[in-house]
């Protein structure tokens, strides 16, 4: 059985695969605060908002639950964690997501 290598730059384009779902994912929180603020769609969705800042603080804080400064691991734990947090940011987003098509059809 052949024994993969380890891949810094996977890591690295990990990390930035997460910033690119933290940014798709104020792509549509912001137009659903928006919409919240005018009125147009009720009920805000507290735990979404949650899940986003918990997800921001947890990649640019460096205290975690691997630190950063542990080859391979310290980044490894940010990929996955926040990974998991922005699954759970993207459920909590599908009832707006799916209320604003039914408005633009």
């Amino acid at each position: 059985m052949k024994r993969k290598k380890f891949n810094l730059f996977g890591l690295v384009a990990g990390r930035g695969n997460v910033l690119l779902r933290i940014a798709k994912a104020l792509r549509t929180l912001v137009p659903m605060m928006h919409d919240y603020i005018r009125g147009d769609y009720r009920p805000f969705p507290r735990k979404a908002a949650l899940l986003l800042i918990v997800a921001i603080v947890y990649v640019f804080f460096p205290f975690d639950l691997v630190p950063d400064f542990i080859p391979f691991w310290g980044q490894l734990d940010d990929l996955f964690i926040s990974g998991w947090i922005l699954a759970k940011l993207d459920e909590e987003l599908d009832g707006y997501r799916a209320w604003k098509r039914g408005r633009s059809s």
